[in-house]
């Protein structure tokens, strides 16, 4: 699932293309993904692109937002006029520059939501988002956070409602480079590791999103570009090969039913 690097990418794709244009007719191809009523959002023009976590919120002149969770496989790709349609195109918004936004989605899982901009930050998904790193996520809440929870603490970095954002790609390489067992509860980290975490999840979000996100699922660009986060992985998707610091193999586990990566000597 694109996390926070990867939507983050979207959303500057999206701020630097759609910006500025006007919707002019919307295609539902798939209507179980586009919920409210499309013709409110024709006429309106793009204002500008907000990201909350994962998720994404494009708000129009009229008053109305487009709210978006792309989930597990959802893309958002500009394409010229005649648009060329794949078996997973479900919608289409047609602008006014002789281009149109496609949303791909091959598992179906994602989801587009008409509504007025101030409803926002009511809506389930938005208003149970915790603080987000780079964002609003100081080293201060950050500890309190960790010392009120028992959970695992790759578990815990992956919990939407106390951190949005992480997720497996991210809390993987971040305990890596924090040199923190994953399985370990998030309350025993001491101040130092603490510190440690923090500047870790910061230093590979941030590398994330100079990559342009990771596309090692189905993750594309506004483009139809891949990210390259992926040539940078630290501990994910790494099971089996040497470890980088000290040459120990590096091992899988399962997690919170997620895939967890580390080496069992630097992560002791």
């Amino acid at each position: 699932m694109p996390e926070l690097p990867e939507v983050e990418t979207i959303r500057l794709g999206l701020q630097k293309y759609f910006v500025g244009h006007t919707i002019k007719q919307v295609e539902l191809r798939l209507p179980k993904q586009f919920h409210g009523d499309p013709n409110v959002v024709i006429g309106g023009k793009v204002e500008k692109v907000r990201r909350f976590g994962k998720g994404l919120v494009i708000d129009l002149d009229n008053g109305y937002s487009l709210a978006i969770h792309v989930k597990m496989t959802g893309q958002l790709i500009f394409s010229k006029l005649p648009v060329v349609i794949g078996k997973h195109t479900h919608i289409i918004f047609y602008l006014d520059n002789n281009e149109a936004l496609l949303y791909n989605d091959m598992r179906q899982f994602g989801w587009i939501h008409v509504v007025k901009a101030a409803a926002v930050p009511e809506m389930p998904f938005f208003k149970s988002l915790g603080k987000e790193p780079l964002k609003d996520l100081t080293y201060k809440i950050f500890v309190g956070l960790l010392k009120t929870s028992k959970k695992q603490i790759k578990v815990f970095l992956m919990d939407q409602t106390k951190i949005a954002g992480i997720g497996n790609i991210y809390a993987n390489d971040a305990l890596y480079r924090a040199r923190i067992d994953p399985r370990r509860s998030a309350s025993s980290l001491s101040q130092q590791e603490g510190e440690r975490l923090f500047s870790a999840i910061e230093a590979v979000l941030k590398k994330g999103i100079a990559a342009g996100g990771a596309s090692e699922w189905h993750y594309v660009d506004v483009l139809g570009g891949k990210g390259k986060y992926q040539n940078f992985f630290l501990v994910y998707q790494k099971d089996g090969k040497p470890c980088q610091r000290c040459g120990t193999i590096i091992e899988k586990i399962i997690l919170g039913g997620r895939g967890t990566f580390f080496c069992p000597n630097c992560q002791s």
